[in-house]
């Protein structure tokens, strides 16, 4: 919900367009949640109705999303309605599983959706966070290259391929390697270091981050490096998509409602907790003794969009300020 939320918002903003109504976007949350509802309660809703709700999902929004760049002829943001071809897909060949159609696919497909939302996150990442940077400190040298954006992204896309391809084998650790080594230029292009006291723009810089972490402790796992495979994982759901949803939401919320670009202090805490829960979860591969840091990890996730929930309620109910 929170990559549907991101994307209708920037194609909104990018085109000018509105990709929405009240009407529509009720429609998908209720999609969504009634698909969650239904995992919940496997013995009371039927797993055939389950699957034909969570499978309108995808194309109900790349349908929302997907007009609007046709209508405004924007072509940058074509790569959006591949993505969703493309998790439309995976999520089929999940729940065909479930069903007992099809064996042994299931999982690949999962991780293949891992890497589809990390590419989803280098893209739109590259679209807002150095935009966002130069806004906000305009003396800071952000630099962007057409040469390494266009190459980072061509890269991160081609792990899904390559994953489903060839599987959690050796082979795949040199281009995980290069998404990663490319994916931190890229940052370290927009002065993430300059941003460290701007707390809206430092969380954005450290969600990036995780992501060039999360391709190296997968290359590391292939190569016999004592990691779990869910290190990796964990680095790009809970650092990457954590974090930068967290960001995005906290920013974008001030914009839209015509409030300050300032981080409240109790906000400024929440994406420390965000971090720390990405640092706590890997903190289990290097001191496994330490059984508390995966419930620690769960806690700091879960309240820092605790805190954000219940201290922007308040300001997206309310009216928006000239």
């Amino acid at each position: 919900m929170v990559i549907a939320g991101f994307t209708l918002t920037a194609v909104q903003n990018w085109t000018g367009l509105t990709s929405t109504t009240p009407g529509s976007l009720a429609a998908l949350v209720l999609l969504w949640f009634l698909a969650r509802l239904g995992f919940l309660l496997p013995k009371l809703v039927p797993l055939w109705l389950i699957s034909l709700v969570d499978l309108a999902f995808f194309p109900v929004l790349g349908w929302m999303m997907g007009r609007v760049p046709f209508r405004a002829r924007n072509r940058n943001s074509y790569v959006l309605l591949a993505i969703f071809a493309a998790f439309i897909i995976l999520n089929l060949v999940i729940h065909l599983e479930l069903h007992g159609i099809i064996h042994g696919a299931g999982q690949a497909a999962l991780q293949g959706a891992v890497y589809l939302a990390a590419l989803l996150l280098v893209f739109m990442g590259g679209r807002v966070i150095p935009f966002f940077t130069s806004r906000r400190l305009p003396k800071l040298r952000v630099r962007e290259c057409p040469c390494l954006n266009g190459s980072t992204l061509a890269v991160t896309f081609a792990l899904l391929p390559a994953f489903l391809w060839l599987g959690q084998n050796p082979a795949l650790a040199p281009l995980l390697l290069v998404a990663a080594a490319l994916n931190l230029l890229r940052l370290l292009a927009w002065n993430p270091w300059g941003v460290r006291r701007v707390p809206l723009l430092c969380v954005l810089h450290l969600g990036y981050f995780w992501l060039p972490v999360g391709f190296a402790l997968h290359a590391a796992h292939l190569l016999g490096a004592p990691l779990a495979w869910s290190l990796g994982v964990n680095a790009l759901m809970v650092g990457a998509l954590g974090g930068l949803a967290l960001g995005m939401m906290a920013r974008v919320s001030l914009g839209h409602t015509g409030r300050p670009l300032e981080a409240h202090p109790v906000m400024v805490f929440a994406f420390g907790l965000i971090t720390l829960a990405a640092i706590a979860r890997l903190g289990m591969a290097f001191f496994p003794v330490l059984g508390g840091l995966l419930i620690a990890s769960v806690l700091l996730w879960s309240l820092s969009f605790a805190i954000f929930a219940i201290f922007y309620t308040p300001i997206l109910l309310t009216p928006r300020k000239s």
